[in-house]
């Protein structure tokens, strides 16, 4: 298993999002946002800052958090359904073909960020993957942030760690989300966006 403490530089591949659609303190509306099932966070999180920029080898695209695992349409009521669903990847493939797809990419890496508002990042539940769930209860539609799914593992921070009583953790400091008001949570964001 990954080393996932605060400060910990993990290499990690799987869905990632950019940090603007992620407000610690505001969990249902994190999982709202990114399709996570109600209570999905509750437990905590870690948010793991990608590090290094990317390549168009890194990353395919999943669309958007609409799009459950990076798939067409509403999310199946059993794994095998869902698994049949086509994914936005090969969508855009068949389209564009290779050369068009890359150009896509090209584009994509222009606008990503590795500091900023809009910088890339990965949420770590500590409630992790249930396969006996459904996957239409796991992970709803969520809230259309952009999704990009690395396809290779790739260095990241874990910069902070979300505890179920708001406490967010960072290498440098701590608060609590729910009591800081404000203050807290502006500090936090700063971190984020700056580490």
């Amino acid at each position: 298993m990954k080393d996932i403490s605060v400060g910990a530089k993990p290499k990690l591949s799987g869905d990632i999002t950019t940090l603007n659609v992620i407000w610690p303190g505001s969990e249902p509306q994190i999982e709202a946002q990114l399709g996570f099932h109600a209570g999905r966070l509750a437990n905590g999180y870690a948010i793991a800052l990608i590090c290094e920029p990317l390549k168009p080898a890194d990353f395919r695209f999943s669309g958007t958090t609409l799009r459950s695992g990076g798939r067409m349409g509403l999310p199946a009521a059993t794994a095998a359904q869902d698994k049949l669903r086509p994914t936005v990847n090969d969508a855009i493939l068949s389209e564009r073909g290779a050369e068009g797809y890359q150009d896509l990419q090209e584009a994509a890496l222009r606008n990503m960020q590795v500091r900023g508002s809009r910088r890339l990042c990965k949420i770590l539940p500590t409630i992790r993957h249930d396969a006996d769930m459904p996957p239409n209860v796991q992970y709803p539609m969520g809230g259309g942030g952009l999704q990009w799914t690395l396809t290779r593992e790739v260095e990241c921070l874990v910069a902070a760690r979300i505890s179920a009583d708001g406490t967010a953790e960072t290498p440098d400091f701590a608060v609590n989300l729910l009591t800081g008001g404000y203050d807290a949570r502006r500090r936090l964001r700063v971190y984020l966006e700056t580490a």
